[in-house]
């Protein structure tokens, strides 16, 4: 069996007859009728019964064409994808970080090893909902809508963390934390609004000592024993192996991240990133901080 009898066959079967499929294929009909022999005989059934002077699929054939149909199609969609691959320009991967910014520079060397020549374009605002058509992927606790396909890539906790004295015990109580100055993100960003969602379940208010929208300035900050601050347990783990932690008591806060992506034309390029992506986070779980 090969491709140019399952073309043959899609042929008979779309035009329910062989003098037009032969046509189609650029072959005689008499050789279009040996073509479908042919295949009969190597599936031990028959694939068509004749009506008049014409073909139609039987029960055989009908299933078989189901098969054939997509595996066609998925054959040319991989040769396409080859061609693109290898076409002249590169687009530029449109990457919108919104959380875990610390894995940005492993994202892009992953990147960089499977696809030299592909520019990527790298944001870290946070985009409006329809402004996602601005980023071929969006990494974020945001959820888009159905238009975009999401996948959650981890769910992790969320510790408080410190380089002083200040915790000295594994848990912590929100009663304790309300006495302590707090590092933390600016309001309206990814992980304060999950920590305010969080801490207005038990209408707790924190005294916030130093914000900032700039993530490393919050790291560095808690490094220098600034003050103590949340600390996601996947995606901070490099700084929060540098403090001491504990585990907020009574119910510890946890945040989602998804990776999103939005609608457009399939590619091997944005197959890879977004591979590379989740093969990323797989790894990156493996190293959760732990108390």
């Amino acid at each position: 069996m090969n491709l140019s009898n399952l073309q043959g066959f899609l042929y008979v079967a779309d035009t329910g007859n062989l003098t037009q499929a032969a046509k189609l294929a650029f072959i005689s009909q008499p050789a279009m009728s040996k073509l479908i022999q042919q295949l009969e005989s190597e599936l031990g059934v028959p694939l068509f019964d004749r009506v008049g002077r014409g073909i139609q699929l039987n029960a055989n054939g009908r299933l078989f064409y189901s098969y054939v149909s997509k595996s066609l199609t998925q054959l040319q969609e991989g040769i396409d994808a080859l061609k693109d691959a290898h076409a002249g320009t590169k687009e530029p991967v449109r990457l919108s970080v919104e959380v875990a910014s610390s894995l940005i520079p492993d994202l892009l060397h992953r990147i960089q090893r499977q696809l030299p020549d592909v520019p990527v374009h790298l944001n870290q605002r946070i985009l409006p909902a329809p402004g996602q058509q601005q980023a071929d992927f969006v990494i974020s606790t945001r959820q888009f809508p159905d238009t975009h396909t999401a996948i959650p890539l981890l769910s992790e906790e969320i510790f408080i963390g410190g380089a002083g004295n200040q915790i000295t015990a594994p848990y912590m109580s929100l009663e304790q934390l309300q006495k302590l100055p707090i590092v933390g993100m600016g309001r309206h960003t990814p992980l304060r609004e999950t920590i305010d969602q969080y801490l207005a379940q038990y209408n707790i208010q924190l005294k916030y000592q130093y914000e900032s929208d700039d993530p490393a300035t919050i790291r560095e900050l808690l490094t220098n024993n600034v003050g103590v601050g949340f600390i996601p347990a996947v995606t901070w783990q490099k700084v929060g192996r540098k403090l001491h932690l504990a585990r907020i008591i009574p119910t510890p806060p946890f945040r989602t991240i998804y990776l999103t992506e939005a609608p457009g034309k399939e590619t091997p390029v944005r197959r890879m990133v977004a591979n590379a992506i989740v093969e990323l986070f797989v790894t990156e779980r493996q190293r959760t901080l732990k108390i």
